[in-house]
């Protein structure tokens, strides 16, 4: 890792090497277990059980594309569409066993790719970095 010189710009640039480092971390999560990155996105994003519409606001894509992800999902036993409540037009996508499996080693994979740097964290340092990255996440949620 490289020092940076602080200033103007230094957060943007670091957040753009973090895109770029996830970026790679989902391609090289994802391939290991036969998955898309947009698969294993999807398989993510449903671990809550939710509506396509729902789904496609946290992949920030588009419903018709959501939908076609979630019927290749579905054929392959990932994923099932159930009614929701109250409104029978509203179909939940909810993760099948095998799918929350998937989902449960994505996650576990990608966690593997920081071990090494989290090792010599404390509890409190690894608490405070995913309450920034949950700050950076909204404000950026916010704006968009």
């Amino acid at each position: 890792m490289h020092a940076m010189a602080r200033g103007a710009g230094e957060l943007p640039q670091a957040l753009g090497r973090l895109r770029v480092a996830l970026d790679d971390a989902f391609l090289r999560a994802s391939r290991e277990l036969d998955l898309t990155p947009q698969q294993a996105e999807l398989l993510c994003a449903a671990l809550s059980p939710r509506p396509i519409g729902e789904l496609a606001a946290v992949l920030r894509c588009d419903r018709s594309n959501v939908s076609r992800l979630v019927d290749r999902a579905s054929a392959r036993k990932w994923l099932n569409r159930a009614g929701g409540d109250g409104d029978g037009r509203v179909a939940l996508v909810a993760l099948t066993p095998e799918g929350r499996r998937l989902a449960q080693r994505f996650l576990a994979r990608l966690e593997s790719e920081t071990e090494t740097l989290r090792s010599s964290w404390s509890a409190k340092r690894e608490r405070t970095a995913v309450e920034l990255l949950d700050e950076i996440s909204t404000a950026l949620d916010d704006v968009g």
